[in-house]
């Protein structure tokens, strides 16, 4: 800004200087010494190559063609400013009482080539003024010699200055990036005092863009105070709106409403390409509304913000700061409603809906497809800021289900994501715990969550199409993943975790019939299996998860199952036990089910050879108790036999009740007795 300004100066001295000599010099001798009067004023090689006009009525002016105003050497890109012509007016009034008054000021077709050098200096500066261009005295300098002179640079006024078809080129040679402007037709009014306006279109990568801007203080601008502002600029695309105060450090702060439905313009301004936003993430439309403060220092400041992406609507209070190593953003994001993005990624497998099919997979299977993507996952993001910021929303949407109240915590630092979830209001129940994403070193993730107590059908219908199940469950889980890829992640989950699934019911399927008939593709007209409760724990590792604690309880019954899910490898090798109550007598009915092969289309057949195992086990368990009854009845018959004979020998009432201690009394007694007999015989006292 401030070289338009310095530019404008120049051009105003050169006017003042063509209105004093107009009468005594010819005029391609005006057209020199105004060239070396703005080269003066520039410190830039300035040329006026074609004819000067002046006129005299009704107003003062003259018309220059083939104007170039030079670039620093080291830019090599051709000249600052080449114009076809060069129109200025200058009020009788002014030049007669010697004020600095430009009445307007037209640049007919000029080439603007702005470039930024590798080591960050502007071709546009005029504060490194390079040494003047020095030529011989030519006939025109002097022939001015003794001519009037301008005054001092003072304040100046301009009712209009004027672009029609310019053309406008900035060149980055540190980066390589360019950005090129056509059809520029702009209009500027700077009054000696007051506000200046600025009103002008052009094209931008095929796209119109239109400005209008008031400036409250524009030469204390200039000068690197701070000045209003109030600016609008529309685009096929959309609209900005501005109103508050800048300087030219750079900052600004002051309202900003924006809405657009194409904001590849105005990245384009900044070097910068549209990315590819998913729905829900300004594809279809953006807006933004809210007081934005930009300071010197380079940090930025939201407050009272509203953001809109597509369907989504966001408030922000943020803090934009640089960090050491990167930005860091700190604040809240709240809103009624969020909508994440639809994954690009590949899907697991998904098994046939339908219920399980019959036996060697011969129900209507899902087709088979390859597994996880192997596709490397761009964890590049989470290098590009840190972040402390508090979420809060009413509703998430999105992966086909629907969340909220969301109250969450997100600590991004050095490509490590930390999600704290202090409450989501899960399908009835609630969801807590946290989740790390590690982009360090490569991609890790970790899982430590609570899913307490949801309803069971809608969280199935929206996560795997599946509307059978009925009943309120819970689930924990901890696990680890580590890989760059989805197939890498899954095949090396690690951790543990547990269900438990309270009163419900699974329509469509009759366990109990399936296991009167044997047949596990049966289907009952109505059927539903009602359960009281389903527990299990789970481990995982290598990808792997193993369990053989699975428990339904049910009126009817009960189903035990055990087995491992290759998670990895989207296999299944599971047993399912049910046990169908007969009366009092307990489970007089099981049937194992076996559960194989891939998720895709497993296998769900009896287990025959298993309940084979089963029943040898059983009939070899009856044939020991028997075998042992035998032996216990024997060795009774054998004590009872050993105890009679001995009663008999020593005249005692043993029997089985008898316990050793008082057998032991009994024999000791007797002995006694017996010992005392003897003796009196000995002494002859009997």
């Amino acid at each position: 800004m401030r070289w338009v300004f310095r530019a404008i100066g120049g051009l105003v001295l050169v006017a003042v200087l063509m209105v004093g000599v107009l009468f005594a010099v010819p005029a391609d001798r005006i057209a020199a010494v105004a060239a070396d009067r703005l080269s003066q004023a520039l410190g830039r090689e300035v040329r006026l190559s074609g004819e000067v006009r002046p006129t005299l009525w009704p107003h003062l002016g003259v018309r220059a063609e083939g104007l170039r105003v030079g670039n620093p050497d080291w830019a090599g890109e051709g000249p600052l400013i080449a114009a076809e012509a060069l129109s200025l007016r200058v009020p009788w009034a002014a030049a007669l009482s010697g004020e600095v008054q430009i009445e307007q000021i037209t640049l007919i077709a000029p080439e603007i080539t702005l470039v930024r050098a590798t080591d960050g200096r502007v071709s546009w500066s005029f504060d490194e003024v390079e040494e003047p261009v020095t030529t011989a005295p030519s006939d025109a300098a002097v022939a001015t010699s003794d001519a009037p002179t301008a005054a001092p640079a003072r304040a100046f006024a301009i009712s209009a200055a004027q672009i029609t078809d310019g053309r406008f080129t900035y060149i980055d040679q540190g980066t390589g990036d360019s950005l090129r402007i056509g059809g520029v037709d702009a209009r500027l009014t700077l009054p000696a005092q007051g506000a200046a306006e600025i009103a002008g279109s052009a094209t931008v990568n095929g796209t119109d863009l239109a400005l209008e801007a008031l400036l409250g203080h524009p030469r204390g601008l200039a000068e690197g105070r701070i000045s209003a502002v109030t600016a609008a600029l529309d685009w096929s695309g959309g609209s900005a709106r501005f109103d508050g105060q800048a300087g030219l450090d750079p900052s600004f702060g002051g309202a900003l409403e924006v809405e657009a439905t194409d904001l590849g313009p105005l990245l384009a301004i900044l070097g910068a390409a549209m990315p590819d936003l998913p729905q829900g993430y300004g594809r279809d439309r953006l807006s933004f509304s809210g007081d934005v403060t930009l300071t010197s220092e380079g940090s930025l400041h939201l407050r009272g913000a509203q953001l809109g992406l597509d369907d989504t609507a966001l408030a922000l209070e943020l803090d934009v700061t640089q960090g050491a190593a990167r930005p860091m953003v700190r604040g809240t994001v709240s809103g009624a409603r969020l909508i994440l993005p639809e994954s690009g990624g590949a899907a697991p497998a998904q098994a046939a809906s339908g219920g399980a099919s019959g036996g060697g997979g011969g129900g209507a299977a899902a087709p088979a497809t390859s597994g996880w993507s192997r596709a490397p996952i761009d964890v590049s993001g989470l290098f590009a800021v840190d972040a402390e910021l508090a979420l809060a929303v009413e509703r998430i949407e999105g992966a086909g289900v629907t969340l909220g109240p969301a109250r969450l915590r997100a600590g991004l630092d050095n490509g490590r994501l930390v999600l704290d979830i202090d409450r989501i209001g899960t399908y009835g129940g609630v969801l807590a715990g946290q989740f790390v994403v590690n982009g360090r070193g490569g991609l890790s993730v970790r899982s430590d969550v609570i899913l307490a107590d949801v309803d069971l059908n809608p969280l199935f219908t929206d996560l795997a199409d599946y509307d059978r199940l009925d009943g309120r469950g819970s689930l924990s889980l901890q696990v680890l993943g580590v890989g760059n890829d989805m197939a890498t992640l899954m095949s090396s989950l690690e951790g543990e975790g547990d269900f438990a699934l309270g009163t419900g019911a699974i329509r469509g399927l009759d366990l109990a019939g399936m296991i009167r008939n044997f047949d596990p593709s049966f289907r009952g007209e109505g059927a539903r299996t009602v359960y009281d409760s389903v527990s299990a724990n789970m481990t995982f590792s290598g990808g792997v998860m193993e369990n053989d604690d699975l428990r339904l309880d049910a009126p009817w019954g009960e189903v035990t199952g055990a087995g491992r899910v290759n998670i990895g490898a989207q296999t299944l090798d599971y047993r399912l036990t049910p046990g169908l109550s007969r009366g009092e007598g307990g489970a007089a009915i099981r049937v194992p089910i076996l559960i194989t092969g891939s998720w895709a289309d497993p296998s769900i057949r009896p287990d025959l050879e298993f309940l084979a195992e089963q029943e040898l086990a059983e009939e070899a368990a009856r044939l020991e108790a028997e075998a042992r009854a035998r032996l216990d009845a024997e060795a009774a018959r054998l004590e009872e036999e050993a105890r009679n004979r001995i009663n008999e020998a020593l005249g005692t009432q043993f029997d089985a009740t008898t316990t050793e201690d008082a057998a032991r009394d009994e024999l000791e007694r007797r002995l006694r007795e017996e010992a005392e007999q003897q003796l009196r015989r000995l002494l002859g006292r009997d």
